[in-house]
């Protein structure tokens, strides 16, 4: 299991917080410190459950998002071009993201969620 984020991230700390309190082995990918590539990103939105569509991988109530320029907003409107944004600018990624065998199980935090997809 791969959970993506950022260290310094509250609600990655409270997902990581959860996954060692209840002593589920993952392995972390910090944003800051490795690069995303196309072919992850695009296999990830090919693969995203039915509860999950590609634009929610972009957290547009964050920083990131409201820092960006009018033209870089765009790119977060069509798939094709917000996998660009999301290389471009990783911390526009909501996080975090915990994927399995290379798909998507979950976005963000929800104790209830990962009770439900991760304790077994």
């Amino acid at each position: 299991m791969m959970v993506v984020g950022i260290k310094n991230c509250s609600t990655v700390k409270k997902a990581l917080t959860w996954f060692d309190n209840h002593k589920i082995k993952y392995e972390f990918f910090d944003l800051k410190k490795e690069a995303l590539d196309q072919a992850t990103l695009t296999a990830w939105v090919k693969k995203l459950p039915n509860h999950l569509t590609w634009d929610m991988l972009i957290n547009k109530s964050g920083m990131t998002w409201r820092n960006l320029t009018d033209r870089e907003k765009k790119l977060g409107d069509k798939k094709e071009t917000a996998i660009q944004l999301i290389i471009e600018k990783p911390t526009v990624m909501k996080r975090p993201l915990v994927a399995i065998d290379k798909k998507v199980v979950s976005l963000g935090f929800d104790e209830a969620t990962f009770t439900q997809l991760f304790k077994k």
